[in-house]
């Protein structure tokens, strides 16, 4: 893993989550909210949690635009990163020891329910959540996440930084993948 790309992702993330971005002007509203909408050509009102992803990915790569992988929907943005990654810069609850694989910097990629988790990851377009993973413990995973709130809503109202526990089985379940998105 590039460790530079990862800090760079981490640091803009965590200065997102510090400036507490919230929706004004109605529900997936707001200038910095339709900042990161336009990076992958939403318009105001379309949900945002991995418009946010693409544009943390933007900034940090100092780029004009995201990469192309990286787009406005979850399940897109996971079928196509996955045609170009490497197997080992994917892990999935699947995986024997997925816990040992993520590392700050990976994307968290979840469903809405397990169903759908098993769906995506067998090439299926379904509702998603996503966020950046910025810390790995004993405990579970800390992200900062677009479009969701305190209570880890997938259509929540700002960015919020929020902790995973892998003890959570339903949390873990709907996990489509994390993916190290450093590899492209």
């Amino acid at each position: 893993m590039n460790i530079l790309l990862a800090d760079a992702l981490i640091e803009t993330a965590n200065h997102e989550a510090s400036l507490k971005v919230r929706e004004v002007g109605g529900m997936n509203k707001g200038a910095k909210v339709e900042d990161y909408q336009r990076c992958v050509n939403l318009r105001p009102g379309d949900p945002w949690c991995a418009a946010f992803v693409a544009w943390c990915l933007m900034k940090s790569r100092q780029l004009d635009k995201p990469p192309i992988w990286a787009c406005g929907s979850v399940a897109t943005t996971y079928h196509k990163a996955r045609r170009k990654l490497p197997p080992e810069a994917i892990t999935t609850p699947l995986h024997v020891d997925y816990k040992a694989s993520i590392q700050p910097g990976w994307l968290w990629l979840r469903a809405k329910d397990s169903k759908g988790a098993t769906e995506c990851r067998a090439g299926v377009w379904v509702l998603g959540h996503c966020g950046i993973v910025v810390e790995v413990n004993e405990i579970g995973f800390i992200t900062v996440e677009g479009n969701t709130n305190a209570g880890g809503s997938r259509d929540g109202d700002g960015v919020y930084k929020r902790l995973h526990k892998w003890a959570t089985v339903a949390d873990i379940n709907r996990t489509i993948a994390w993916l190290n998105p450093l590899n492209i």
